[in-house]
C-alpha cells in the first residue's frame, strides 16, 4: 500500500509542477493578512501588570517632546494627522516585540471582520492601477455576476475618474477601493470614462454585501487529479467549502489532489484545524500552542475514518500563519508532499 501511495504521489508532483502561480485579481490585496485567530474571541484577559510610574513618565515625555519638536518644525505642523500618528507609533512599538503583531483601528478591524465572513460591502467589482500612454489611472478589470457594479453597467476597461464628485486622478486602486467601499444600502456615485465611446458616464450604485469565496476555484487538473484554489485565507467557512470542493471533484472521478496553499495569509485557527482533521487519523497531533496568558493547548485529529487520497501541497514565502499549520502537520504525518518555497 505505501508503495503504491509513493507512485501515486510521484505522479501528482508531476503534475503539480505543472500548475502555474496563480494571479491575484485585483493588483492590490483587497484585505489585509488576518492575524493567526487561537482560541475564543470571548476569552477573558488577566489583568495586565502595570509599569514602574518612572518608567510610564519617562515614555510620556519623549512622546510628547518629539511630538512638539515635529508640531514647532514640520513643514505643515498645523496639519498633522494625529490619529495616524498615535498610530504608526503603537505598530512601530509592535514591530519591536515580534514581525507578526499588529494593530487595526476600528475600521481596519471591522474590514477584517469581513474578510472573516468572506464578504465585503461595496460595489462587487475588480479593480486595479493600469498605466496607459503615461498616465497611472485606476480602470474596472471585472464585475462579479448580480452585483451592484454589474447591474449598474460597469465593464472591463472602464476608467474611474471620480468617486462622490472627488477625482482620484493618481490616487492608487487601495485608496480608490476604500471609497467604494461602505455601509450596506449606502449609495456611492461613480464616474467613469467609458472604454468603449471615451466619454464620461456617472453611475449611483447602491452597496451591497460582495461575496469573497474562500475557496475560489476548483476543478480537474487531468482525468483523476483535482485542484484546490485556497489562496485566500482562512475564514469562517472555509473547511465546509474545502470539503464541499472535496466531494464534488470526487464525483468527477478525482483520486489524487493538488491542494494550493500560495499566497495564504492564514486566519482562524479552527478553520485550518478542520481542513488538516480530514487527512489526519484520530489522535495525531495538529498544534501544540503555548501562551502567557492562554496556557498551553493541544489540537489533535478526532477523525476516526481520514481521507487517504494522495495529496500534494503548494505554498510560498507568502504562506503563513494558519496555512503554515496545515501544510507542517501533513508534512509532520508524512500525510503530503509539500512543494514550493520556504514558509
Amino acid at each position: 500500500m505505501k508503495k503504491k501511495l509513493s507512485l501515486a504521489l510521484h505522479a501528482l508532483l508531476l503534475v503539480a509542477l505543472s500548475i502555474p502561480s496563480v494571479l491575484a485579481q485585483n493588483t492590490t490585496p483587497n484585505r489585509r493578512t488576518p492575524p493567526n485567530v487561537a482560541g475564543p474571541s470571548g476569552r477573558q484577559m488577566r489583568e495586565r501588570p502595570k509599569l514602574p510610574s518612572e518608567a510610564t513618565s519617562a515614555i510620556e515625555e519623549d512622546f510628547s517632546e518629539a511630538l512638539s519638536i515635529v508640531q514647532d518644525n514640520y513643514v505643515d505642523g498645523q496639519k498633522i494627522d494625529y490619529n495616524g500618528a498615535f498610530k504608526s507609533s503603537i505598530i512601530g512599538m509592535l514591530r519591536s516585540l515580534d514581525p507578526h503583531s499588529n494593530y487595526y483601528d476600528a475600521k481596519e478591524f471591522e474590514e477584517l471582520r469581513n474578510d472573516w465572513r468572506s464578504e465585503y460591502f461595496g460595489i462587487g467589482a475588480t479593480i486595479g492601477d493600469r498605466k496607459i500612454k503615461g498616465s497611472q489611472d485606476t480602470y474596472i478589470l471585472s464585475t462579479f455576476d448580480k452585483s451592484p457594479a454589474a447591474k449598474a453597467g460597469l465593464h472591463f476597461g472602464d476608467k474611474i475618474v471620480e468617486v462622490n464628485g472627488e477625482s482620484i486622478k493618481g490616487k492608487p486602486s487601495s485608496d480608490v477601493r476604500d471609497r467604494l467601499r461602505g455601509p450596506r444600502g449606502s449609495t456611492v456615485k461613480v464616474t467613469v470614462e467609458r472604454a468603449a465611446s471615451g466619454q464620461n458616464e456617472t453611475v449611483e450604485i447602491i452597496r451591497d454585501a460582495v461575496s469573497q469565496p474562500t475557496v475560489p476555484d476548483y476543478y480537474m487538473v487531468k482525468p483523476g487529479v483535482g485542484y484546490i484554489d485556497m489562496t485566500r485565507g482562512f475564514n469562517y467557512d472555509t473547511a465546509e467549502r474545502f470539503n464541499d470542493a472535496i466531494d464534488e471533484l470526487k464525483g468527477k472521478g478525482m483520486t489524487a489532489l493538488v491542494l494550493d496553499l500560495r499566497n495564504n495569509p492564514g486566519g482562524l485557527l479552527d478553520q485550518a484545524h478542520k481542513v488538516a482533521e480530514r487527512f489526519l487519523q484520530r489522535g495525531q497531533l495538529i498544534l501544540s500552542q503555548r501562551g502567557r496568558a492562554s496556557g498551553e493547548r493541544t489540537l489533535i485529529s478526532q477523525n476516526s475514518a481520514p481521507d487517504s487520497i494522495p495529496l500534494v501541497v503548494l505554498v510560498n514565502r507568502n504562506s503563513a500563519s494558519a496555512s503554515e499549520i496545515v501544510a507542517g502537520a501533513l508534512q509532520d504525518h508524512d500525510r503530503a508532499l509539500i512543494i514550493g518555497e520556504s514558509t
